[in-house]
């Protein structure tokens, strides 16, 4: 039985603010100013013909205010001031799409800090894909140490373990020549359909779906990649983020690697992805608020993970 070449199945698919933090821009983009930026909590929204409907993370929650109320979490807000209002919360932007937390289900799970699954909790059906390492070397950390890497134990669903797929267990296929130096991928869901690549450096691991979707004016192919790259800026004018914010990641050499290979597919021409960091308000611009027209369906039954 020959492959289903990859991208050959059109998605739909909608951009979604689910909150934001304020940072200084130089924190985002080496040189900039010092003065606070947006930087918006996005979450895709992806429906697919056979599998239904998806999420690639969740964003913030009323969740993550719970969560971070008592000392030491309590930092986490000190640090990143953060806004949500009711409007803006991932299950009421949903039902305004006429889809209910039930709806859903999978979602694709970028890294584990608290601004990419403090909503979880409310999707109770919903399997979860994600890498593994990140979370492996978190939970063997005290409870500082999971703060300092933006781990709250609070925001992930009691059954977890049960309902996650690990993204290296999936199918390693080859990607077309115009994603280099991008080689190869995982099949997330089994059709070539969505693509994981895996982004290293600002978590151990942390996943980036591909994925071809419709647009206004016929078809794109989409590139989620996470905390990767923070602003699109970044990747076109070769501006990765301040030094100190290098102190967070996991590895900096390999944010740098991880970095230069999405900067070097933005840059070749080839028009192989449309690269969309997660905290990126110049995207938001471009593409927010496209209000898309998504089926509601019952997710699958789930299988054997």
């Amino acid at each position: 039985m020959l492959m289903q070449p990859p991208f050959s199945t059109v998605l739909k698919f909608d951009l979604l603010r689910v909150g934001l933090c304020q940072h200084a821009e130089c924190a985002a983009l080496r040189g900039g100013r010092f003065g606070k930026i947006d930087f918006p909590a996005l979450v895709g929204l992806i429906e697919h013909p056979q599998h239904g409907l998806m999420l690639y993370d969740t964003g913030y929650s009323r969740h993550f205010f719970e969560a971070t109320r008592r000392f030491p979490e309590c930092l986490y807000r000190v640090v990143t001031p953060v806004r949500l209002s009711p409007e803006e919360e991932l299950l009421a932007q949903l039902e305004a799409r006429g889809i209910t937390a039930r709806d859903i289900g999978t979602i694709f799970i970028s890294h584990f800090h608290a601004d990419h699954v403090a909503g979880l909790r409310d999707f109770p059906s919903a399997r979860f894909i994600a890498t593994g390492t990140e979370r492996r070397i978190v939970e063997k950390k005290g409870r500082i140490g999971r703060l300092r890497r933006a781990y709250l134990r609070a925001l992930l669903p009691a059954d977890i373990d049960q309902r996650i797929t690990l993204a290296e267990t999936t199918p390693a296929v080859p990607l077309p020549h115009a994603w280099r130096p991008f080689t190869h991928g995982h099949d997330l869901l089994g059709d070539a359909s969505i693509i994981g690549i895996d982004l290293p450096g600002h978590a151990a691991s942390q996943l980036g779906v591909a994925f071809r979707n419709e647009t206004d004016g016929g078809h794109d192919t989409t590139f989620l990649i996470g905390d990767a790259a923070w602003k699109i800026e970044g990747l076109a004018q070769g501006r990765p983020p301040s030094r100190l914010a290098y102190s967070l990641f996991d590895s900096g050499r390999a944010y740098d690697a991880t970095f230069a290979k999405l900067r070097a597919l933005h840059l070749g021409g080839t028009g192989a992805a449309r690269i969309i960091p997660s905290h990126c308000a110049t995207t938001w611009r471009e593409l927010g608020g496209t209000r898309r027209v998504f089926r509601r369906a019952s997710p699958p039954e789930l299988g054997p993970s």
